[in-house]
């Protein structure tokens, strides 16, 4: 039986800032919402109260550059410590979840093949004048819900394979959605007029919107039908808890 470390408390570090450094920074913020440059000398006082604040600035960071970096090594130990143990369990849950999944779109599979054979010879005796046979037994397909807490869920996206036939199919789109045009308007030269292509209008000029697409695919799943693109449906068994 597994069991399972207690996760670790929360530490927190509250760090007072630089008393100094506070004050300062708060003299040369104030000086600055005052700053006038309207002749050369000011300019000359401006360029050198603008020095003051850039030495303070790089001070302040160089400050906590220095008190940071103690963390800085602590989180990269911690990174590689939460990858050693993450990529293993992530290789063996993508294992076994590929082994299920296999299982459970084969019995799927199954299960329709058993159905077309009956219901083929259904047809067949039907036309032939005989009683219809007994059904096949069928496989049991696999619930949804696999052990308490597990559930199958499938995720899908979309891709553009050819960006030309979808640009194509867009602009074939709006010109049967523009209601002004009659049905023999567009031709060669109505296209050379109206829409004024250029060598210079590639197609290199163009991207398909990852975002809209992937949602037209979670909507429409395998009934999206856009020229140029391909859908994907991503199975996975993930838990509730």
């Amino acid at each position: 039986m597994t069991r399972l470390i207690a996760r670790p408390k929360t530490v927190t570090v509250d760090l007072d800032p630089e008393p100094a450094l506070t004050g300062q920074t708060a003299e040369l913020v104030q000086l600055a919402d005052h700053i006038v440059v309207e002749n050369e000398t000011e300019s000359v006082q401006a360029s050198a109260f603008l020095k003051r604040v850039q030495v303070l600035r790089r001070f302040v960071s160089g400050v906590y550059k220095t008190a940071k970096s103690p963390l800085a090594d602590a989180k990269r130990r911690l990174d590689l410590q939460e990858k050693s143990l993450l990529d293993p369990l992530r290789r063996a849950e993508s294992e076994v979840m590929g082994t299920i999944l296999a299982f459970r779109n084969a019995e799927e599979t199954r299960r329709e093949d058993a159905a077309a054979t009956a219901l083929e010879a259904t047809v067949v005796a039907r036309l032939d004048g005989a009683a219809a046979p007994p059904g096949p037994v069928l496989p049991v397909v696999a619930p949804q819900t696999l052990v308490e807490g597990m559930i199958s869920r499938s995720t899908w996206t979309a891709s553009c394979i050819d960006l030309r036939k979808v640009v194509l199919a867009v602009a074939a789109q709006l010109l049967l959605d523009d209601e002004t045009l009659a049905p023999t308007q567009v031709t060669r030269r109505w296209l050379a007029n109206t829409c004024a292509p250029s060598p210079q209008a590639s197609l290199d000029l163009l991207a398909i919107s990852a975002p809209r697409l992937n949602a037209l695919a979670r909507a429409l799943r395998h009934d999206l039908s856009v020229p140029g693109t391909a859908v994907q449906e991503h199975q996975q068994l993930v838990s509730r808890r």
